[in-house]
């Protein structure tokens, strides 16, 4: 075994999102939360859990980064799983072992050598922002993908806001590169936000796509054209089918030899996996670890993958990079982990949320949402059912 902990089984889990957390309580529900023959240890460089879903909220003011984050040492102590908060910078799949790079004195469950032995593996460390190698585009925008981002955004947004106040004229022009579900969302965020936070700044939100409409990634053209219409009318410039060349010093390049001058650039374009994943060898999928019908690494008995860095199809249906997948796949790799410690066949993953058929519950500012679901769009308590799970879901944290 990896840690040489004789009849212990030591299950390490990289990553702390949705995926990685919901393997740890997974595990630690059926084994029992006083089972000291598995071992469950959580490893991030962040110390706390970011509930991601809502981070275009913290633009808007309408949560604040307590209500969407929770202490991860505190989880684990709750779920008797140990939490280690390091930089993952190697791992060494033949020896088991995960190399770290400690972020605080805490070392409990590292050896001196700085790494982490394991008997089974899970790799959940999602992606990154993507920029596609555009010139300055990283330099200058703003991301919202984590809490740290959104504060340093809502910042920008304020400060940009006061100059225009205080000097008595001038637009602020805010760009929000990318038109899937987060760059929705904050635009709608961003609108209703000027509305009602500064009515008397002059300012335009504008969202830029490269495909030809909003929500690309949806199949069907009908949630597209009702989120454009509702975005439209809280007066969201809508520009589809432009690129973006070149990032300049507050000015866009947009394909056509378009220009779009702005105040604040916000990105939510593409994502890439994980720089972390780089550097391993394992099968991949345009930078995906591809993963087995039992969501372990292709090749490997003892490497799992759950969540948006794996790269999962099987009969024509590949798992969407979305949080509904992130849990479903967490749940399938923590019981095929327990079944695999004691020799039993594994179960097959069924993914639901799919790229094929995706469903989501889209914000658009002002308390209002839009749920996609089987192909048809649904409004009625959208927005309050966004919610309940939000509040469910962080519950887990708090008793």
């Amino acid at each position: 075994m990896g840690d040489g902990s004789g009849d212990r089984t030591r299950v390490v889990i990289v990553g702390c999102g949705f995926g990685g957390i919901e393997v740890a309580s997974e595990l630690r529900k059926r084994s029992g939360s006083h089972d000291k023959g598995l071992d469950i240890t959580l490893v991030d460089r962040r110390a706390r859990f970011e509930y991601q879903a809502a981070l275009p909220e913290i633009l808007s003011g309408k949560v604040t980064p307590e209500e969407i984050s929770a202490d991860l040492y505190s989880f684990a102590r709750r779920i008797n799983a140990e939490y280690i908060n390091a930089e993952v910078v190697d791992i060494d799949f033949e020896d088991r072992v995960v190399q770290v790079q400690t972020r605080t004195v805490y070392r409990n469950g590292i050896n001196d050598d700085g790494t982490i032995g394991y008997d089974y593996l899970v790799l959940a460390v999602g992606g990154e922002q993507a920029f596609f190698g555009i010139h300055r585009a990283e330099e200058l925008s703003h991301c919202i993908n984590t809490i740290e981002g959104a504060l340093e955004t809502r910042e920008a947004l304020e400060d940009a806001m006061a100059v225009a106040r205080e000097g008595g004229g001038g637009t602020v022009n805010i760009a929000v590169i990318g038109a899937g579900l987060s760059g929705v969302e904050v635009a709608g965020e961003l609108a209703e936000w000027i509305r009602e936070a500064h009515p008397r700044v002059r300012a335009r939100v504008y969202l830029v796509e490269l495909m030809p409409r909003v929500l690309p990634a949806f199949p069907t053209p009908n949630i597209a054209s009702f989120v454009t219409r509702r975005l439209m009318e809280k007066g969201v410039k809508i520009l589809t089918g432009m690129g973006v060349e070149e990032v300049r010093d507050r000015e866009l390049l947009l394909s056509g030899e378009h220009r779009l001058p702005y105040d604040i650039l916000i990105w939510t374009a593409g994502l890439r996996p994980a720089r972390l994943l780089e550097q391993l060898s394992l099968p991949k999928e345009r930078g995906w670890i591809r993963v087995d019908p039992y969501l372990r690494v292709e090749g490997m008995q003892d490497v799992f993958a759950v969540g948006d860095n794996a790269y999962f199809e099987y009969e024509g249906l590949r798992s969407g990079q979305n949080v509904e997948e992130a849990e479903r796949e967490g749940r399938t790799a923590a019981v095929n982990i327990l079944r695999a410690a004691s020799g039993y066949e594994l179960r097959r993953y069924q993914p639901k949320n799919t790229v094929q058929n995706p469903r989501a519950i889209i914000s658009l500012g002002g308390g209002t949402a839009v749920m996609y679901l089987g192909g048809k769009v649904y409004t009625l308590f959208a927005y309050k059912l966004k919610k309940f799970i939000e509040h469910r879901y962080m519950r887990r944290f708090r008793i």
